[in-house]
């Protein structure tokens, strides 16, 4: 405190105190040798003195302390003012900084959509290679029992659908191969399955711009009955390919293709029914799915190349 004051406080906060202090010592070493019963009979004045002088030295100190406190709120308030502007010029800052990450951010890609139709037995998609990404599989129950969608890979499926229902499947999936099938027991064996291919979201659908047109489906008849299956010609070229197959036998026959899980509706004698599909290079089998039909030989193998 004496640092802050001025010189003529210091004095007289000094000489307050020095009186104060004689006053104890003389009370206490000085007044005794002459009166050695003091204060005796008069304690109830050493008492008021006393009390005289203690308020006297608090007075002191709130008088000449004052200039202490005002030179306290002085220091003070300039070492508030900087901060204060060094926290605008950083709130500034700060703003500046979250508005040019707000223009340079990118916006999220929306989710893909794709549609599933699930009957007795397969499992239908308009496209089977989708983006890396958030997907949402939008599944509906076209058959007469009910099914169910998941992802062999993940784990993930629908609640089981009732026929006519749907329900939705949505993921995050990373480049690579899945396969979509029904948990029903006994559905995928039956050809409920369907295998789907995810490429990398950096993918840019520019060459689509540069590309030839898209080629006509190719038309494959085919002739059943019992029980052999006849096409013209068993090699085939990649793409989208319509087989048109017709029932030359006495019984019901159908048209699948395993590899797949594709199949047409159960053909009577004399009808015809079409199977459109989108086959890659490789091997396929087509055959009839009515048991013993296979067996019995119902079966020819077809290359796409």
């Amino acid at each position: 405190m004496p640092v802050a004051l001025s010189t003529g406080h210091e004095i007289g906060l000094g000489v307050t105190g020095l009186v104060f202090i004689l006053f104890a010592l003389a009370s206490a070493f000085l007044f005794p040798r002459f009166r050695p019963d003091y204060p005796g009979h008069g304690l109830l004045a050493f008492i008021v003195v006393a009390f005289v002088f203690f308020f006297g030295m608090l007075t002191a100190v709130e008088v000449f302390g004052a200039d202490t406190k005002h030179h306290g709120e002085a220091a003070a308030a300039a070492t508030t003012t900087a901060p204060g502007q060094n926290t605008t010029a950083q709130q500034t800052t700060t703003a500046k900084t979250a508005t040019q990450a707000s223009t340079t951010t990118t916006a999220k890609p929306a989710a893909t959509k794709a549609p599933v139709s699930e009957s007795e037995f397969k499992i239908t998609l308009a496209a089977t290679t989708f983006k890396a990404g958030e997907i949402t599989f939008e599944a509906k129950n076209d058959g007469k029992i009910p099914h169910d969608l998941a992802i062999k890979q993940t784990g993930d499926k629908t609640k089981l659908i009732s026929p006519g229902g749907t329900a939705e499947l949505k993921v995050t999936l990373k480049p690579g191969k899945y396969e979509l099938y029904c948990t029903v027991p006994g559905h995928e064996a039956a050809g409920m399955r369907r295998n789907i291919t995810v490429s990398s979201a950096k993918t840019t659908p520019q060459a689509s711009t540069t590309t030839t047109a898209k080629p006509a489906a190719t038309k494959v008849p085919v002739s059943e009955s019992e029980f052999k299956i006849k096409l013209a010609s068993t090699d085939l070229k990649a793409g989208e390919i319509t087989f048109e197959a017709k029932n030359d036998g006495k019984i019901p026959h159908d048209l699948a293709i395993k590899q797949t899980g594709d199949k047409t509706k159960l053909i009577s004698p004399g009808s015809t029914a079409e199977l459109k599909v989108t086959l890659k290079a490789g091997t396929y089998e087509l055959y009839c799915t009515v048991p013993g039909h296979e067996a019995a030989g119902m079966k020819q193998n077809v290359t796409v190349s």
